[in-house]
């Protein structure tokens, strides 16, 4: 399946673009995401090259945006063909996380 070369979203009434060029760097800027001392506060991870990063502080190094949401993050790097996926368990597996699907 074809992967896009650039996508947008909005955060903050902002529009904001993203690139595979943009991600690859934003990942060699970041830590990769530790499963010894996960965050407490993440549970969306992608997949850059051979390392796993959160979702969120992938997205918001990549484009300086601030106060990203979920959704339209892990969308638009699943967009750019990053392999994108959520650890969960419990009632996130039964009930789901609405700050995580809406």
């Amino acid at each position: 399946m074809p992967t896009a070369m650039e996508t947008a979203f909005t955060a903050d009434d902002v529009t904001y673009r993203l690139t595979k060029e943009k991600v690859h760097a934003a990942s060699a800027r970041l830590a990769p995401a530790d499963s010894a001392d996960p965050h407490p506060n993440r549970t969306w991870y992608a997949l850059v090259g051979t390392h796993l990063y959160y979702v969120l502080d992938l997205v918001e190094e990549a484009t300086g945006a601030a106060d990203v949401r979920v959704k339209p993050a892990r969308l638009a790097l699943a967009e750019l063909g990053f392999p994108v996926f959520a650890l969960a368990w419990n009632t996130l597996l039964t009930q789901g996380h609405p700050g995580h699907t809406g």
